[in-house]
């Protein structure tokens, strides 16, 4: 949100017309003002608005100081101390090298001493605001920096003047409801799946080493637990996405981190069911045979795990970073989940192409099998790519009433179905099939990350 130049005046006034929600006490221990420990965790608990939405006051807390400071807690404070402490003590607050400062370059121009500035540090001894000037003549990227770093002074004054945390009495959560919200809050679900998956990777790394060096008995179980961490990656990325729907009442499909989430959550999906059929086709065809298709079953769970870990990584990552502001009218329609369900399919799909073709790269001893699996996963990423598109004209058209405006995003979704049609179109021989998807990948990384970071356009908050 960009503030405006009159914020200082706004910042005095919402300082001169606190009304405490709480009993002041200090903090033991520390040397700033605020609620003890005991205090601020009676307050998790409680329901208040976020967006209008009720949550607890742990999610509101931890989400606020995540996406400001970038951490949970705050000089071994928990974030339910640091917001309650904030709205009621804001002089002594506004000291605190609170704000996270992610650009170096504009932490140099703002006169940060570290990775942190605090709020009193962004306005001048006259009360100007400092960072509305740097806007002029800042690029794209710098444009991206200070509209962050302002986001951010906007939410810490929300939390002072308390139009961040507003408490109703009419509005209650259920007990079970709180509970699961607390729950869900402690447990590091985006960081266990990428966990689990590097664990399946660095098993199935000792699978191929204890095979070459060793023996194959034994490294059968090896195997065995490569599976049972992909199996457990994914149902820990099912349980993520079904708490996040029940939590957030809406599908959790809206920014990258959620879609990344969902990415994963089908790729692992699409993987264990692929190494389920290759296993059964190994069972039932001779050891020797070079058709084998258990051949390179085990190459195949290696690189999707580890690629499907990175992707994780980068959710996790995003979701270090939440989203604090109210999701934009375009994403507030049934289309929403109807679009972006087929797209982040059709791109786990992609994305196994991609996995298979670099196994068959890697192994000159790959089989028609191998070929046919790709091309057979390459028909239906294909065909969701389609109605993904379609689906999203319709949107389009809804929302900003034109189904083609030629965006950025709607380019480049057009331009990877084209990449990808191709092979179905054309018969490319031998491994040349392989190299072809794995260049073709290229449009998928461009359509998904690079619109949003280099092109923008209407689709850049996705």
């Amino acid at each position: 949100m960009r503030i405006s130049d009159n914020i200082s005046g706004v910042f005095l006034r919402v300082i001169l017309f606190l009304l405490p929600l709480l009993t002041a006490e200090g903090i033991k221990g520390e040397k700033i003002a605020g609620i003890a420990r005991q205090q601020a965790d009676s307050l998790a608990r409680q329901t208040v608005l976020y967006d209008g939405i009720p949550v607890t006051f742990n999610t509101l807390s931890r989400d606020l100081l995540k996406k400001v400071y970038g951490k949970e807690t705050y000089r071994g404070l928990t974030s339910e101390q640091v917001v309650a402490s904030m709205r009621l003590y804001p002089v002594e607050w506004k000291d605190e090298p609170l704000i996270r400062v992610k650009d170096k370059e504009l932490g140099v121009k703002i006169g940060a001493k570290g990775k942190w500035v605090s709020l009193s540090s962004l306005f001048d001894s006259d009360g100007s605001y400092r960072i509305t000037p740097l806007y002029a003549g800042a690029d794209r990227k710098e444009t991206r920096s200070i509209e962050e770093l302002d986001e951010k002074v906007g939410i810490l004054l929300g939390i002072i003047s308390g139009e961040l945390v507003v408490k109703d009495d009419a509005v209650r959560l259920p007990e079970w409801r709180v509970n699961l919200e607390l729950f869900y809050n402690r447990i590091p679900f985006l960081k266990l799946i990428f966990i689990f998956l590097f664990a399946g990777a660095v098993s199935g790394g000792l699978y191929f080493l204890w095979r070459k060096f060793i023996g194959k008995s034994v490294s059968s179980r090896l195997m065995l637990i490569n599976g049972f961490f992909l199996s457990v990656a994914f149902n820990v990325s099912l349980i993520n996405f079904i708490l996040e729907w029940i939590l957030a009442g809406r599908i959790p499909l809206s920014n990258t981190g959620e879609t990344l989430s969902f990415t994963v959550l089908v790729g692992t999906l699409l993987t264990v069911l692929l190494m389920m059929i290759r296993r059964r086709k190994k069972g039932e065809m001779r050891e020797g045979d070079e058709r084998n298709p258990g051949r390179d079953a085990d190459g195949l769970s290696l690189i999707a795990m580890l690629f499907w870990g990175c992707v994780g990584l980068v959710a996790w990552m995003l979701g270090e970073n939440p989203v604090v502001t109210p999701l934009m009218p375009a994403l507030q329609s049934p289309w929403l989940s109807i679009h972006v369900t087929l797209v982040m399919i059709s791109y786990a799909l992609l994305a196994l192409t991609f996995v298979i073709s670099l196994i068959g790269l890697l192994n000159r001893r790959a089989g028609k099998d191998l070929r046919r699996e790709c091309i057979c996963v390459l028909h239906p990423g294909v065909w969701f790519l389609v109605a993904g598109i379609v689906t999203g004209s319709i949107w389009a058209k809804d929302a900003w009433g034109a189904y083609w405006s030629w965006d950025p995003k709607e380019t480049w979704a057009l331009i990877t179905l084209i990449a990808y049609s191709v092979p179905l179109i054309v018969k490319l021989r031998g491994r040349w099939l392989y190299i072809y998807l794995l260049f073709a990948f290229l449009t998928v990384l461009m359509t998904y990350f690079g619109v949003n970071y280099l092109l923008g356009g209407k689709h850049s908050y996705v």
